[in-house]
């Protein structure tokens, strides 16, 4: 599935692809993981970028604590499941702007990560397909804001990586504003959740420094852990060689 995602592009990279209010305080993180922050745009205020914290915890929930696996969606499922059926019901649709996904592939002697980014476009960005939701702290009426990433079943590129065969929904630059349309339909907007073409990807192997979710004892955010494996360069187009 996708569990941990980058974004390290530069602000003004980012407001090149959504010249929006709010991305302030933002920081560029190779490493998102589950409960970290990511730089989200809502359906119910396409206007700015909001901050919120990676897997969705349900409006009605005890905590703010996971308790399962509500960071990834399965699109064909959606609608059978409690968590999420309100949320499409809603059209409490997001973007959630990125630049990259890490996906392992498991080795004899553990997992390998791999990046894999978008190539094809003027901006570094491109932005998952998402469901957000908000759970109210009772004792500080405090809102907590959440989001979790739409999959799909894998294009080639990612699944000779992932062995389940399945890769977050990318959007086409031109599908955004509409993933965001609280006038669509539920077909409509499930309509759009297929694979990402593969001629539009690109996969680079990385060290497994990485593999590591960071912590506030044990931090794992630095930029080197997007270099390549065995490189100094940056990234290139044919990178995953399988």
């Amino acid at each position: 599935m996708c569990a941990r995602y980058t974004l390290t592009a530069e602000d003004k990279e980012i407001l090149k692809a959504h010249p929006l209010k709010g991305i302030e305080g933002y920081q560029p993180d190779p490493n998102i993981a589950i409960t970290d922050k990511g730089l989200i745009i809502t359906s119910d205020e396409p206007d700015r970028i909001q901050h919120m914290h990676f897997g969705i915890v349900p409006h009605n929930a005890v905590s703010n604590k996971l308790t399962y696996d509500t960071w990834n969606i399965r699109s064909e499922e959606v609608m059978q499941k409690k968590t999420y059926r309100p949320l499409m019901i809603n059209r409490k649709t997001c973007l959630i702007i990125s630049d990259g996904f890490i996906e392992w592939k498991e080795e004899a002697d553990g997992k390998d990560p791999y990046h894999f980014t978008v190539i094809g476009r003027k901006e570094k960005t491109f932005c998952f397909a998402g469901l957000w939701s908000q759970w109210i702290d009772p004792e500080t009426n405090e809102p907590y804001r959440t989001y979790g990433i739409m999959t799909t079943i894998s294009n080639e590129t990612v699944g000779k990586v992932h062995t389940k065969k399945r890769m977050p929904v990318i959007l086409p630059r031109n599908k955004e504003l509409k993933w965001l349309d609280k006038n669509k339909s539920i077909d409509e907007l499930l309509e759009m959740c297929i694979p990402f073409p593969d001629s539009l990807m690109v996969a680079t192997k990385l060290k497994r420094d990485i593999n590591a979710v960071s912590t506030k004892k044990k931090p794992n955010k630095g930029i080197d852990l997007l270099k390549p494996l065995n490189t100094d360069e940056g990234p290139k187009q044919g990178d995953l060689d399988l």
